[in-house]
């Protein structure tokens, strides 16, 4: 009697078609196997359960800034000397986009092409605050979320940006939401949540927070 709905949290829902779209968005290349994209449509709920619960708590943490979010999520707009981000600035204070600027005036190729998002390592949109360059770390410390700021990083200058929360995917948003709390925390709050996910995808383990197969 729920048509097409794969998951719901209390009045929210997301529906098959909306799920499957999530699945499209964070899987670049389907593998085409029928346990795998069970699998990823499994773990695209958990993710979506996950952001739906604690999403305001995780947007309340994140915008602590780098004092307080487990995450930093950096556009950067590097050039070669402070007196060179003046322009930058006013560009910004003019109404230009981050992104845009950073494809006019970034010194790197990479981030130019990016709209300025900074990679992590692993290649996700964000890192942990201990894995910034101390200087880029020192000059975030007190900067507000979505406010640029020129800084003098030693070695070179650049423009930078603690990316809104709004700006995130919802991939690495889900992240974020996860990532606020201890597990065991996490148990409490799911145990007190009323989740429903389609039998057809599996089922929800408030005990794990995530969706598993019928038959785990």
């Amino acid at each position: 009697d729920r048509n097409d709905v794969a998951a719901k949290v209390g009045d929210r829902s997301l529906s098959a078609q909306e799920a499957q779209a999530l699945v499209d968005a964070t899987v670049q290349q389907p593998t085409g196997d029928q346990q795998a994209s069970g699998d990823q449509l499994r773990a695209t709920l958990t993710a979506w359960i996950t952001h739906d619960v604690l999403s305001e708590l995780g947007r309340g943490v994140y915008e602590q800034g780098i004092a307080g979010s487990p995450v930093v999520c950096l556009r950067a707009i590097p050039v070669a000397s402070i007196d060179a981000t003046a322009s930058i600035m006013a560009a910004l204070q003019s109404g230009l986009s981050f992104a845009d600027a950073a494809r006019q005036f970034s010194g790197n190729t990479d981030l130019a092409e990016s709209g300025g998002i900074v990679v992590a390592a692993d290649g996700t949109e964000c890192m942990a605050p201990e894995a910034l360059a101390p200087a880029v770390a020192e000059a975030l410390t007190t900067t507000p979320v979505g406010q640029p700021l020129a800084a003098d990083l030693e070695t070179f200058s650049a423009v930078l940006l603690l990316r809104p929360y709004d700006d995130l995917s919802f991939e690495t948003q889900a992240a974020v939401s996860a990532a606020v709390l201890p597990a065991e925390q996490l148990v409490t709050i799911f145990a007190d949540t009323q989740v429903y996910v389609d039998p057809r995808y599996g089922r929800w383990d408030p005990g794990s927070g995530s969706v598993v197969s019928l038959t785990s």
